[in-house]
């Protein structure tokens, strides 16, 4: 019985990790047109995780971590075509989820 459990479980977490940012957010489908996703082609790592994030106020923190290099730390970045996807998916997901934002930033009150 438990085996049977189990291997619904791994059949349903592979076809959830199949299912790329196009599939998934039909808003951000429509943005691409007929274009392939280059966070879907190229960086799955960062689509899987903004996936896993989406709908939540820790996307914005994580996308803040993508996009911010802090001191003292070296990263390649990404190319224009990667950027610009992820910065219509941050303004997809305000649309979509604005007390999430304004939920994130009045924790973030900077005391004087």
């Amino acid at each position: 019985m438990f085996d049977c459990g189990f291997e619904f479980f791994t059949v349903y977490k592979e076809k959830e990790t199949d299912m790329s940012l196009r599939k998934s957010i039909k808003e951000f489908n429509a943005i691409l047109g007929n274009k392939e996703s280059v966070l879907d082609t190229k960086y799955q790592r960062v689509a899987e995780m903004i996936r896993l994030h989406w709908g939540y106020k820790e996307f914005y923190i994580y996308i803040n971590k993508l996009l911010v290099v802090e001191k003292g730390q070296s990263r390649q970045g990404f190319p224009l075509e990667a950027l610009e996807e992820i910065y219509a998916l941050q303004e997809i997901h305000e649309q979509l989820f604005p007390h999430l934002k304004k939920m994130l930033d009045s924790r973030l009150v900077i005391a004087p």
